[in-house]
C-alpha cells in the first residue's frame, strides 16, 4: 500500500478513504424479473392448489422445454413461491417448522 501511494502522489490514508468510499461492483448478471414466474406459478397453483415447489417446478419445467424455452432453476421457483405466499398448506408449515394441524 505504501509504494502504491508513492507511486500515486497521495497520503496512504488519503487512498484508504479512497478504496473505502468507492461503490462495490456487482459480480454476474442481473437477477431476472419474476413477474412471469410469478403468473406461471399462480396458473399451476390455481389448478392444482396442494402442490409444492417441487411439483410445480417439475410441471414448469416440462412446459418451458415443450415451449423450447429454457426451465427455470427449481431454488428460483422455491423462492418465489415462498416470497408470494404460493405454496400450499403443507408447505408453508414444513417452511415454518409447524405443522398442518389446524391450519384448515
Amino acid at each position: 500500500m505504501k509504494a502504491v501511494a508513492e507511486v500515486i502522489g497521495v497520503s496512504r490514508s488519503n487512498l484508504i478513504e479512497r478504496l473505502r468510499d468507492r461503490p462495490k461492483k456487482r459480480l454476474g448478471r442481473p437477477p431476472l424479473p419474476d413477474d412471469e414466474l410469478v403468473a406461471d406459478i399462480k396458473a399451476v397453483i390455481a389448478e392444482l392448489p396442494t402442490y409444492g415447489y417441487r411439483q410445480v417446478h417439475a410441471i414448469l419445467r416440462r412446459q418451458a422445454l415443450a415451449a423450447g424455452r429454457n426451465p427455470p432453476n427449481h431454488k428460483r421457483v422455491y423462492r418465489v413461491m415462498k416470497a408470494t405466499a404460493s405454496c400450499s398448506i403443507a408447505t408453508l408449515a414444513a417452511l415454518s417448522g409447524g405443522t398442518t394441524v389446524g391450519l384448515q
